[in-house]
């Protein structure tokens, strides 16, 4: 049982990995709005998506975001 789950959770690992290889900081915010929608709690995510609008922003410092933060999004549902 042991090894089932922590197989399971690799490949729940490798699934987030490649979704985040293929996905932009947009389709997060997309996400996290429409599960948010949902009555879904996303909290978890939304703090997900400020961490990673941060370490963009550190990235480029040049531009400035626009976006209104996860948060908000997350106060809503939950």
């Amino acid at each position: 049982m042991k090894h089932r789950n922590a197989a399971r959770a690799a490949v729940h690992n490798a699934q987030a990995v490649q979704w985040v290889k293929t996905h932009t900081l947009q389709d997060l915010e997309d996400l996290v709005f429409e599960m948010s929608g949902l009555g879904e709690d996303v909290r978890d995510i939304a703090n997900l998506l400020d961490d990673l609008r941060e370490i963009d922003l550190s990235l480029h410092p040049e531009t400035e975001s626009v976006i209104p933060e996860a948060c908000e999004c997350a106060e809503i549902a939950g």
